[in-house]
């Protein structure tokens, strides 16, 4: 067993992280879903972190005849890598914990090497959060977003459930302008008060109700609900204040080719949502940038990744 080689392709997120197990031709032989890996959600950080990647991937490997110590390469996309240093330290504690070769970068980079051919461009991506990254012909990578209301980012699942819930809320006790939001929610949480509207708030809070929410958001917004449309026009300006500040920042040539990634983009939102952050792009920069929705899942990113650092030349964009 010891002699064996394998790797590792890796795309953690705030709510899973997927796992694909490739053996020593870079085939794809396996795969694993298991939980979140976010540090920043992590009462021990980096080291808690590191601690479930790695019971994970030994899940994996041990069902499949491999031990770390066969593990020759890994790419990793994390949400919460914001920063070089945090993916330094991500980087340490894998290493410290069997895991001796590996790159660990922000997930949103995945979405460029999965959703754009030759792995020169830029993903903005909308799940839980919302990230934008990209990458040039040398290698050099930019990312923007990410950061919650400290970069001031929206259109995330997270972010629209609050909205949809504070909109409700300020019409409901502060007299702001009404909204169809109200007459859908209360109808979808069986509420019939304002009093029942302010406990249905411990309710919502897991992963079925937000999608619920976050469906009704699009419906509102398709229906022209006013604040719901001024909410998309105004994630779709975050949007492409993210693209365009990572293409300048990587002085990528037009034409800019650019993934649209996540659950939010490529599962929920209506084309018109899309065809909004299209438009903004063009307002401001003209023909420069070319949308498409990524077709693949972010982990196979990770996959063409591992591939193309190690030389696996018979497989070219990643697959599964």
């Amino acid at each position: 067993m010891d002699d064996k080689k394998c790797y590792l392709a890796v795309d953690g997120g705030n709510s899973k992280t997927e796992y694909r197990l490739l053996n020593e031709t870079g085939a794809v032989i396996a795969a694993y879903r298991g939980g979140a890996t976010n540090h920043e959600t992590m009462a021990g950080g980096f080291s808690d972190a590191a601690e479930r990647l790695v019971l994970y991937a030994s899940i994996l490997l041990d069902a499949n005849g491999y031990t770390l110590s066969n593990v020759a390469d890994a790419v990793l996309g994390l949400a919460g890598a914001d920063y070089e240093e945090q993916a330094d330290a991500l980087t340490s504690s894998l290493q410290a914990r069997g895991l001796k070769s590996c790159l660990v970068c922000n997930d949103g980079y995945l979405g460029v090497m999965a959703g754009v051919e030759n792995g020169v461009g830029i993903c903005y991506s909308a799940g839980s959060g919302v990230t934008c990254g990209g990458m040039n012909a040398e290698g050099k990578r930019a990312q923007f977003g990410g950061i919650g209301v400290l970069s001031g980012d929206i259109g995330g699942g997270f972010d629209i459930v609050a909205f949809v819930y504070r909109s409700i809320y300020q019409h409901l006790f502060f007299g702001r302008k009404f909204t169809s939001l109200k007459d859908g929610y209360f109808t979808l949480f069986d509420v019939h008060s304002p009093e029942a509207f302010l406990a249905s708030a411990a309710r919502i809070q897991n992963e079925e109700a937000a999608k619920l929410l976050i469906g009704l958001f699009f419906t509102a917004m398709e229906t022209g609900d006013e604040l719901a449309m001024l909410y998309a026009a105004q994630a779709a300006s975050h949007a492409a204040d993210c693209i365009i500040a990572v293409s300048e920042a990587l002085l990528l040539e037009p034409p800019v080719r650019v993934a649209l990634s996540g659950s939010i983009l490529t599962a929920v939102a209506p084309a018109s949502y899309r065809r909004m952050i299209e438009y903004e792009l063009l307002r401001r920069k003209g023909s420069v940038y070319r949308l498409q929705v990524n077709d693949l899942a972010p982990v196979e990113g990770a996959v063409r990744w591992v591939r193309m650092r190690n030389n696996l030349s018979a497989y070219g964009r990643a697959s599964s």
